[in-house]
């Protein structure tokens, strides 16, 4: 068998990802945020799963490769005073862990209301 490309065996587990395609997911996710009523249909779920995509950015040291899209998104977001992932970590470099689209409709709106707004500090 010397020589010959072997099939990988298939498992269950973590993807592992290149850093090119977490960028390019981040920078499609972005758009995707800035598109008025796209998010109308997403799942909090869905939403989070895509906010790993950029700590998995930040873990591998390169969020200057998308500080444009960050600006963006960043500039999206409201109630940021809500801190909705990783809330037992004392960080706030991590803005997207923070409030939610200004932009946000339909399902995702109501998810958002019940999954992040409730957790609004009281006066």
């Amino acid at each position: 068998m010397s020589g010959m490309i072997q099939k990988p065996k298939k498992f269950w587990g973590a993807v592992v990802k290149s850093p090119e395609f977490l960028v390019a997911r981040w920078k499609k996710f972005v758009r995707d945020v800035e598109t008025e009523g796209h998010t109308r249909n997403w799942l909090i779920d869905d939403y989070w799963i895509l906010l790993e995509k950029r700590e998995a950015i930040h873990n591998l040291g390169i969020d200057d490769l998308v500080s444009e899209p960050d600006r963006r998104f960043r500039a999206l977001l409201i109630s940021t005073e809500i801190k909705h992932r990783y809330t037992e970590r004392q960080s706030d470099y991590d803005f997207w862990n923070y409030g939610y689209p200004r932009n946000a409709t339909g399902c995702f709106l109501e998810q958002i209301r019940f999954h992040i707004l409730q957790q609004r500090p009281g006066p």
